[in-house]
């Protein structure tokens, strides 16, 4: 049976995932016109300056923290702040640096070791598309009539679309994905950014995409690039997918969704939290469950941290379980520093360089987080295990070959003694303390420790 084979660098890879109109204002001379103060609140029309240019600025901070690819929401021209209105899928946005900064982010990103994944809005595209554009100038006699499923002789807006378009916006018609010249020319996009060098893509909206042209899309980017990555957003849970072979993983949001529960809101304990993982465990492949997207966060969900009521302590506990959970673990930005936001578009604040602002321990965990997975090869591709799950504490080990590193967490206000697997001793990875046996681990808190 053909099986999905995931590149084996996603395995070692820490991402950051960048909002970029929000990131950093590398270049104010693209600014859009009526762009906000870079601390202004988020507004679902609000632009804000954040550009490629920024990010490229940025890239050594991104290194520090331990990146080692990054995952981009949609860059191609557009109209929103989003970009999920795509107008251009050949052009880079120029309010945020055109295709020359581009090439020149992806250079120097490569040149020091980050992959990029862009994000392919392969669902619909923004009214602002000029084959849509012709639908509605031409009516029928559009040659890309077809192309949109369009009830009457034009498309109309008001007082409800009469054409299909993404959960009811008008402004996102969606693709008529039976129609072969729209496959085609989606394809033709997905196959050209891999040629220019990206890395993989992040599909958006899979769970509304039909699953033969999900796998077509698939199937071509490994055409162009074994290597690649090929990423579905999938909200629910994505055994389907993998099944279909058309995928190498999806944004697990069905682990942060247990994160949540256990950790943020509290109404799971620790056996329920194993339970649940280990029945997604179970649901998907091997390779998949290696090649999955770990999140505590991102452009779609209210913060970890807010969730969380403001508790660093519990983002530290989320965090280390991510980056000793199999996956590519990732940094949604500015969480490594205790950035906020509620629902969207909150959850879409700016980053915060000013550095009085940011949380130092909050900053100074991701980044140990991070190292320790590159310094340990059984966080990374090691078989897991849990070895305890008892009221609001857990033991998680990671193996490969001879080495074995175990996470010990207590999401518990009070110490709890957390039992080791017997007949060894271990070492703390983080102060070199040894432990046996019986760990006494304080309220909130949790140890990484390595066997021998």
């Amino acid at each position: 049976m053909e099986v999905i084979t995931p590149p084996p660098w996603v395995r070692d890879a820490v991402f950051y995932h960048i909002f970029p109109d929000r990131f950093r204002n590398g270049d104010p001379a693209n600014d859009p016109p009526g762009t906000a103060p870079w601390d202004a609140p988020p507004t679902p029309r609000s632009f804000s300056g954040g550009d490629l240019e920024g990010i490229h600025e940025k890239l050594p901070y991104l290194r520090e923290l331990g990146v080692t690819a990054l995952y981009l929401t949609p860059i191609f021209r557009a109209s929103t702040n989003h970009r999920y209105d795509g107008e251009d899928y050949f052009q880079v946005d120029p309010t945020l640096g055109g295709d020359g900064a581009f090439r020149d982010l992806l250079a120097a990103a490569h040149g020091q070791g980050i992959r990029v994944v862009l994000d392919g809005v392969f669902n619909h595209c923004g009214k602002g598309h000029p084959f849509f554009q012709d639908a509605i100038e031409r009516g029928r006699r559009s040659p890309y009539w077809g192309w949109f499923t369009i009830r009457g002789d034009r498309p109309q807006a008001d007082p409800e679309p009469n054409y299909a378009c993404w959960a009811g916006h008008a402004y996102l018609p969606e693709w008529n994905l039976d129609h072969p010249p729209v496959r085609e020319y989606l394809l033709s996009v997905a196959r050209h950014w891999i040629r220019e060098g990206i890395d993989g893509w992040r599909l958006d909206t899979v769970e509304y995409l039909p699953p033969d042209f999900v796998r077509a899309v698939y199937q071509a980017v490994k055409e162009e690039n074994p290597e690649a990555y090929v990423l579905g957003e999938v909200m629910g849970l994505a055994t389907s997918w993998f099944r279909h072979r058309a995928l190498d993983g999806v944004m697990h949001y069905k682990l942060r969704e247990a994160l949540v529960r256990f950790l943020a809101e509290e109404s799971w304990d620790a056996p329920r939290f194993a339970r649940a993982l280990r029945g997604l465990w179970a649901s998907y492949p091997p390779e998949a469950n290696y090649a999955c997207y770990t999140l505590l966060g991102s452009h779609d969900v209210p913060r970890f941290r807010t969730l969380c009521g403001g508790d660093r302590r519990k983002v530290a506990l989320g965090a280390a379980f991510l980056f000793a959970y199999p996956g590519a673990p990732a940094i949604y930005y500015g969480d490594e520093v205790g950035l906020e936001g509620g629902e969207d578009p909150d959850c879409r604040r700016t980053f915060p360089w000013d550095e009085a602002r940011w949380d130092r321990e909050l900053l100074t965990t991701f980044r140990t987080l991070a190292r320790l997975r590159r310094e340990e090869a059984a966080l990374r591709v090691g078989d897991v295990r849990w070895s305890f799950a008892e009221g609001r504490a857990l033991v998680l080990l990671r193996r490969a070959g001879e080495e074995e590193v175990a996470l010990a967490l207590n999401a518990e206000e009070e110490e709890a003694a957390v039992p080791l697997p017997r007949g060894t001793r271990w070492t703390d990875l983080l102060g070199n303390e040894r432990a046996s046996s019986l760990l006494p681990l304080p309220g909130m808190s949790f140890r990484l420790l390595k066997r021998g």
